[in-house]
């Protein structure tokens, strides 16, 4: 009896040993990337298996050399001017009467309504060029150097099915590579945002005045005189539904 035990024991500690030298061994799972591989017939395929290899094309065949391309996931941010938009609005929000006395930002030189949404850098980003995106589908129609903005561009766009304009200030005139009439899509950088205090400024600090102004005529004004008057512009937040996620 106490011979069977002490086998018995002896093929449970084997079993044991053999059991964590295979798990040791085996490979371990992990998740693969979200990405396509587009197969010669225009179909997709992913990533599958432990080695997360792209599957193979319906008809078996293999992209021809130069024909494989990878489709990344799509951003989160890919309509908005600039990422983290929401946590930027912290000075100067859309409809706010500024004057010299009350404005957040000092000193100020500018007096109305705000027709736009400014949308600051963060710390991190004051040496570095901050990439702005086209918030929708259009064509470019103004880029130049404007009083009060330094660079500024303009893209013609519609907002629900009617024509608007997208103002985009502060930027640094020469990092708009697109010419007057190009297509822009909705995601597409325009160029960066000026050197704050700077002339491609125009003395402002580094941010984006993003501004949407109805109608088909383009409009830069940064602000305006009265509440009559900013119902010709609509709120870039509501617009880019943000919400009060990005209201003051």
């Amino acid at each position: 009896m106490k011979r069977s035990a002490i086998i018995i024991a002896g093929i449970l500690l084997i079993g044991a040993v053999g059991l964590i030298l295979f798990e040791k061994q085996r490979p371990q799972e992990s998740g693969c990337t979200m990405e396509a591989k587009i197969c010669p017939d225009g179909s997709a395929v992913g990533r599958t298996g432990p080695a997360c290899s792209f599957a193979p094309c319906p008809d078996g065949a293999s992209p021809q050399a130069g024909g494989e391309k990878t489709i990344p996931e799509k951003s989160p941010d890919a309509s908005l001017p600039l990422s983290r938009a929401s946590e930027r609005v912290t000075k100067k929000a859309f409809g706010t009467f500024i004057t010299p006395e009350n404005s957040p930002v000092q000193p100020e030189r500018f007096r109305g309504y705000h027709t736009g949404t400014d949308f600051e850098t963060f710390p991190e980003e004051a040496a570095s060029d901050v990439s702005i995106r086209a918030i929708c589908d259009g064509a470019l129609a103004m880029k130049r150097s404007a009083s009060g903005y330094g660079g500024v561009a303009v893209q013609k766009c519609a907002a629900d099915n009617a024509p608007v304009t997208v103002v985009y200030g502060h930027l640094r005139l020469a990092s708009i590579r697109a010419d007057i009439g190009d297509d822009l899509k909705t995601g597409d950088v325009i160029g960066v945002l000026g050197t704050g205090d700077s002339r491609e400024t125009d003395g402002e600090r580094k941010h984006l005045h993003l501004g949407i102004h109805r109608g088909s005529a383009t409009d830069i004004r940064g602000y305006v005189a009265s509440q009559a008057a900013l119902e010709q512009w609509i709120d870039p937040c509501q617009f880019l539904s943000l919400g009060s996620a990005c209201s003051l």
